[in-house]
């Protein structure tokens, strides 16, 4: 490899070690992961108090079944009264058929909230079980986002260990007057080595002056942009074919 080469290589672990930094630096999993738990917590509560009042429903149920039990007893017991102890009395006659026909209407009533309550309590065991698959879901979610986020910070870390080995074995063949001519411009620009596209320096996508192109296909080794100071590097043999391609012309 030429120097430029080289210079450029440097160039190019540097930048592969600040996208694998950014990804170090990224919180966004950070806020991902807690929009997550806090809407594992919010269903969690939600489930929890649907479950609650499960648990009323269940305990009314049982209370007007209670009552049910009791109102149904009280009427057999007030028919048999009527039909087997009263005799011909007319006025107790007519005060049992009245007490049975209220305690019938009362039955009525407890057996129509009863069935009301076991409506409700069909419905709510339907939003506890979708509240309990989502939480399922969240939580499958959490965990596996997680693992994934863990893992791409532990290859963005090797990564980075990965590329500062390569820049320790690549400015060992690099000359010292172009290494200290990088770390220079390193100093105030993170890029120090940018490529040239056409007559267009990558760094700064700006076109680069005919004297600096002048200099770029005379072989000048180091060759700044003169628009952000950068130094360019450029495929020597694709101008070396350029420049005999317009010798031919002329």
């Amino acid at each position: 490899m030429s120097n430029i080469e080289l210079a450029y290589s440097l160039q190019h672990n540097l930048d592969l070690i600040k996208e694998n930094k950014k990804v170090l630096k990224d919180g966004s999993h950070i806020y991902f992961l807690k929009k997550l738990k806090k809407e594992f917590d919010d269903k969690k509560k939600e489930y929890i108090s649907k479950r609650k009042t499960l648990e009323t429903i269940k305990k009314g149920y049982e209370d007007i079944s209670e009552k049910i039990k009791n109102h149904k007893k009280e009427i057999d017991e007030k028919e048999f009264d009527l039909y087997n102890k009263v005799g011909s009395d007319l006025n107790a006659i007519d005060k049992l058929e009245k007490s049975i026909q209220k305690g019938e209407q009362e039955l009525k009533k407890l057996e129509d909230d009863a069935m009301e309550l076991l409506e409700q309590e069909e419905k709510i065991n339907l939003v506890i079980e979708n509240l309990r698959l989502e939480l399922i879901n969240v939580k499958n979610n959490f965990y596996d986002y997680k693992d994934k986020s863990s893992k791409k910070m532990d290859e963005a870390d090797s990564n980075i260990k990965l590329f500062e080995k390569e820049i320790e074995n690549v400015k060992k063949d690099i000359p010292k007057y172009m290494l200290d001519e990088i770390e220079k411009i390193l100093k105030y620009n993170d890029c120090a080595v940018a490529k040239l596209v056409g007559t267009v320096c990558e760094g700064c996508k700006m076109k680069v002056s005919a004297m600096t192109m002048d200099s770029i296909c005379r072989g000048v080794e180091i060759v700044h942009c003169d628009n952000c100071g950068r130094i360019l590097y450029y495929d020597s043999e694709g101008l070396g074919k350029k420049s005999k391609k317009s010798k031919l012309k002329r």
